[in-house]
This record gives structure tokens, C-alpha cells and sequence, in this order.
């Protein structure tokens, strides 16, 4: 059993899924096509799995499959009217979130391009929504993408929280471009689930953040599909792995301490002020911004939940705090295209990172003696 999934409840109270931000710029790229970093051209329907930065992106990176890189997917279409692709991906913001393949990549560090091995020719439109049925393939495929796009705009789909793939009333990364495939007649590309009620690690999960999750699916796993083949695998040159591994090994030590009996601890008289604090400021705040529609905190998230979290995130962040400061002065850079991912370097900042969470551990959670 891989502890790791138990990252992704804790992720969901703090979710920042990265994506892209700012208006797309729609002139034509050189050449008028879109490629890859490592020069492949882009093609309708290409699945992008990519490593969004600091611990959130360690946490999705690393819930499942073991040594996992990615922690968001997203799907490359072909925008009907300016005939240019374009990638689209899902986050919390809203799915309007979209943006050309060259501003998508800008804003990583890891990123792979994974194709259907299949015909593609085989992908239909879905009945019943007004699309043109003579279409076939990539068109297909951007078609769908594209009434996604239009539904979010009519109505904005919210965050799924419980991380269901098969309800889209609500939804998350992996979902869009898993939805597009399987109503096209095409096979799901994040196709391995983890079932969160077969799960003693994601069932205490669930009880501290009572997110409800479902079950879990692995950015990652569109890899090991045997529908799906990676066409190339990017990471950027100048990428200092210290920051990488100083984040996974922050996680797998606040999932190894959860495993062995420790809790969130309740917070001291002001904490709790504090805390309280968080819900009238955001309450206030919100009504105060009468130009959007109001977002009310998702039902799970009460006062139990916001403790939890307020505790992990003060413990994880201080001990995150100390272990940059060590590292810097400790160790030297190591950038992805030089340096040796198994050798000492990262290895001390794995170290570091150990010693750092042992200076905050019993500040910030209790033990409760074994596995709850």
C-alpha cells in the first residue's frame, strides 16, 4: 500500500491546481503549428500531464503510482475559430482556464505528451448536444472540449471535492479530458483508480478533512495506459531539483507521521481566535465583492476541518521554512541537467528536511500512540 494517496484530502484545503492565468495570445505561432518543448507538433487531442510547482504539486506528483512526476493533466483542442490549439484544463477558478501550448508550458518545470495509440478516427461527437455528427477524430474530440468550455461559461461548473471522475456536475483536472474521451467512444486516459472506502489510509483521510473523497486518480497513470503512448517527456534544464525533493520529502514525512499515530494537535486559546477569525473575514470579504458571485466554503469545511488543516499547514510551513534556509547554506544547486537525482546532493536535502520536521513535530501535532 502506497502512502502517499493519503497527501490529496490535505491538498483539497489548500487547493491551488496550476494552470494558465492570463488571457491566451491568439496569433499564430512560427511555422503556424504548435509544438512540444522537445519539438514534436501537437496534434488534437493530445493529452498533457504536467508537475505544478511547490508542495501542492508534490502531493498530487505523488499519490499513487511510486516515483509519480506529474501532478495535472489537461487536453490540447483546436480552437473553431481561430483554428490555432489551444490547451484546456480545469481548476477551481473555472474552466475558461485555457491558454496556447506555448504560455501552457511556460509555466513548468516537468511536462509529457501522451497520445492515443489507437485510430483516433474512431471518436464520434456525443449524441444529443447539437454537435456536428459528420465529425470525426481530433475534430471530435475539440468539439467536445469546446462544449465543455460553453457550459462553463453559461453556468460555472464548481471544484469536485470528493475527486469523483464520473459525476460532472461538479469537476477536477483529470475529469475534463477523461470526460471528452469517453463520451467521444474513445478509452479513458486516466484510467487507474484507487477506491478511498477500500483504503485505511484515505478513510482516516476523509475523518480529519471530511472531504468525502471518492477515490483517487494518478496524473501519472495515463503512462502505464495501454491505450495511450508517451510521444516525449520535458523537463526544464535550469530546474533545481533541491526545491523538488526538499517537497516530496516534506510530504512523505507528514504522511509517515500521520501513519504512525500523530494528529493535528488543537490549537492554544489564540489560535482558536484565529481560526474563527478565517470564517468572518472570508464571509465578510466575499459579500463585499458584490461584482462576482458569491462562493460559500464548501460544506465540508467547518471548524473541526479548518483546525486540522490550520495545524498541518503551521507545522508543514514552519518546517518547510527551516529546511530552505538550511539547504541553501548547506548545499549547492542542482539543476535538472546536470545533476545526478540519486546522488548526495538531494539525498542531504532529504536529510534536512527530516531533521527540520523533528524541530516542529510535537509544537503542531499530538501523538496518539499507533495508527488511528
Amino acid at each position: 500500500m502506497n502512502h502517499r494517496i493519503l497527501a490529496v484530502p490535505a491538498a483539497l484545503l489548500i487547493l491551488a491546481l496550476s494552470g494558465c492565468a492570463k488571457p491566451p495570445d491568439l496569433s499564430p505561432p512560427p511555422g503556424g503549428v504548435s509544438r512540444f518543448p522537445t519539438g514534436e507538433l501537437l496534434c488534437e487531442g493530445d493529452i498533457l500531464v504536467a508537475r505544478s510547482y511547490g508542495l501542492i504539486g508534490a502531493m498530487f506528483a505523488n499519490y499513487s503510482e511510486a516515483g509519480g512526476k506529474y501532478s495535472h493533466g489537461s487536453l490540447v483542442y483546436r480552437d473553431s475559430d481561430t483554428g490555432r490549439m489551444m490547451v484546456l484544463n480545469y481548476r477551481p477558478t473555472g474552466m475558461e482556464d485555457f491558454c496556447t501550448p506555448e504560455d501552457y508550458f511556460s509555466r513548468y518545470n516537468r511536462l509529457a505528451l501522451v497520445r492515443y495509440k489507437g485510430d483516433l478516427e474512431e471518436a464520434r461527437p456525443p449524441p444529443g448536444f447539437g454537435l456536428d455528427p459528420g465529425l470525426r477524430g481530433g475534430a471530435a474530440l475539440s468539439a467536445s472540449a469546446m462544449r465543455w468550455l460553453a457550459k462553463n461559461r453559461e453556468k460555472r461548473i464548481p471544484p469536485d471535492y470528493r475527486l469523483d471522475h464520473d459525476n460532472h456536475d461538479a469537476m477536477f483536472c483529470l475529469e475534463l479530458p477523461s470526460a471528452v474521451y469517453r463520451e467521444c467512444g474513445l478509452p479513458d486516459p486516466f484510467f487507474r483508480a484507487r477506491r478511498a472506502d477500500e483504503d485505511p489510509l484515505l478513510i482516516k483521510a476523509n475523518r480529519l478533512f471530511k472531504a468525502g473523497v471518492v477515490e483517487i486518480r494518478s496524473p501519472s497513470s495515463v503512462l502505464d495506459n495501454p491505450d495511450f503512448k508517451l510521444i516525449a517527456d520535458w523537463t526544464r534544464p535550469e530546474y533545481d531539483l533541491r526545491e523538488e525533493a526538499l517537497n516530496e520529502e516534506l510530504i512523505a514525512t507528514l504522511i509517515g507521521d500521520l501513519q504512525t499515530g500523530y494528529m493535528p494537535d488543537r490549537p492554544n486559546f489564540w489560535g482558536r481566535i484565529k481560526l474563527r477569525q478565517v470564517f468572518a473575514i472570508y464571509h465578510i470579504v466575499t459579500k463585499l465583492m458584490i461584482w462576482r458571485p458569491k462562493q460559500d466554503l464548501p460544506d465540508f469545511i467547518d471548524q473541526e476541518v479548518i483546525n486540522n488543516a490550520y495545524m498541518l499547514y503551521s507545522y508543514v510551513a514552519l518546517a518547510k521554512k527551516e529546511a530552505k534556509k538550511r539547504m541553501a547554506s548547506e548545499t549547492a544547486p542542482c539543476p535538472a541537467a546536470t545533476c545526478d537525482p540519486a546522488g548526495p546532493t538531494l539525498e542531504r536535502v532529504r536529510e534536512i528536511v527530516r531533521e527540520s520536521a523533528a524541530c516542529y513535530r510535537d509544537r503542531y501535532m499530538a501523538n496518539c500512540g499507533g495508527v488511528q
